[in-house]
């Protein structure tokens, strides 16, 4: 999952057992919000190509 509020997209969609979960520094995104929420990002990047960059790698 990819999303930019790191509680209700990141934290909501571990809990709900998602294997991994992205933040991308976009929309919502504040600075901090990577460590202040549990259970917190797999993986944060600057903008959603990040984020694509890491998923297409680790399906190789």
């Amino acid at each position: 999952m990819v999303g930019d509020d790191a509680e209700g997209d990141v934290a909501g969609a571990l809990d709900a057992g998602l294997s991994s979960a992205l933040l991308v520094r976009t929309g919502k995104y504040r600075p901090g919000d990577e460590t202040r929420f549990d259970p917190r990002p797999t993986a944060v990047f600057n903008d959603l190509a990040g984020a694509a960059d890491w998923i297409v790698a680790r399906k190789k």
